[in-house]
């Protein structure tokens, strides 16, 4: 099992945040913070290691709070830029761009709004989780408003009712049954090839189980308190963002994230912002795209 440098910060306020970092060593290489899905932490940079190191970039991973290593806070999505920028003063990082996957796309979008372009190279989400309201204009059944009930209700059923449903294979911490779990999440042939021993990955299905196993290592308290983040107000207008240096890259048959809410954020954010990747789910468009992906933001 591959293993990686993990590091944790302590932080004036008395939390601790892990992180982990990968690819280039070289400290005058672009660097790019990595923001892990849900459930998710620092580990995930594992897998694309040596993808950065080939192409001249460095990799930085964060755990949020309650994942990993990183205290459990209740913590806002605009809190989150703070602790990403003390761990890029941490680490001598005067310049950066980020790239947020699915559950990370939220965070993504908060330090696009927050933090100086003086510091902020480029933001890019793939397959991003969308606020409530875009699940709310995009679905039919959903898009019509009863006073404001149809919001309140879908956000107190998604924080009581869908992120338990979410966290139930993941409740008994037995690697084995983890591994299933894993298998059994994987629904297309190009899915289920990923789980397939590749020469070319530096990493296997035995580390995506030891990444969940290091995520909740202090129990469910971080993936409640993302799931809770996301899906309660973000406080702040995407239309407030600079979309200029902003990307979305999602997959048309994403059963995850619609990419109708895709479509929702880009508008938002100007348009323009979006590519639309024809045939890719909310895994696939990382085995096709990533070297692509990961080059635009070091280059951003």
């Amino acid at each position: 099992m591959w293993k990686s440098p993990v590091e944790s910060l302590d932080l004036p306020d008395g939390r601790t945040l892990g992180y982990a970092t990968y690819g280039s060593t070289n400290p005058s290489d672009p660097a790019i913070f990595l923001f892990h899905g849900m459930p998710g932490c620092r580990l995930v940079g594992r897998s694309w290691n040596k993808l950065c190191k080939d192409i001249g970039a460095r990799l930085i991973t964060i755990d949020r709070p309650g994942n990993g290593l990183s205290t459990l806070a209740d913590r806002t999505l605009t809190q989150w830029p703070e602790d990403v920028l003390s761990v890029a003063d941490h680490l001598k990082v005067e310049r950066f761009s980020i790239v947020g996957g699915s559950a990370g796309g939220p965070f993504a979008l908060a330090c696009a709004r927050f933090i100086p372009k003086e510091r902020l190279r480029a933001t890019t989400v793939v397959c991003g989780i969308a606020p409530i309201e875009a699940f709310l204009d995009t679905t039919p059944y959903l898009s019509w408003r009863l006073r404001g009930f149809t919001p309140w209700a879908v956000k107190l059923a998604a924080r009581y009712i869908i992120l338990p449903r979410l966290l139930t294979p993941y409740r008994d911490l037995d690697p084995d049954r983890l591994k299933r779990t894993l298998e059994d999440q994987c629904q297309t042939p190009e899915e289920k090839e990923f789980l397939k021993p590749d020469p070319n990955r530096e990493t296997d299905l035995d580390d995506a189980v030891a990444g969940l196993m290091e995520t909740f290592k202090q129990g469910d308290g971080g993936f409640m308190l993302d799931g809770s983040i996301t899906s309660r107000d973000w406080g702040f207008d995407l239309k407030d963002i600079d979309g200029e240096r902003v990307w979305l890259w999602h997959g048309d048959q994403d059963a995850v994230a619609p990419v109708a809410t895709a479509k929702w954020i880009d508008e938002r954010l100007g348009g323009g912002r979006l590519r639309v990747l024809e045939g890719g789910t909310h895994s696939t468009i990382w085995k096709h795209h990533e070297k692509e992906i990961f080059e635009h933001s070091a280059r951003a």
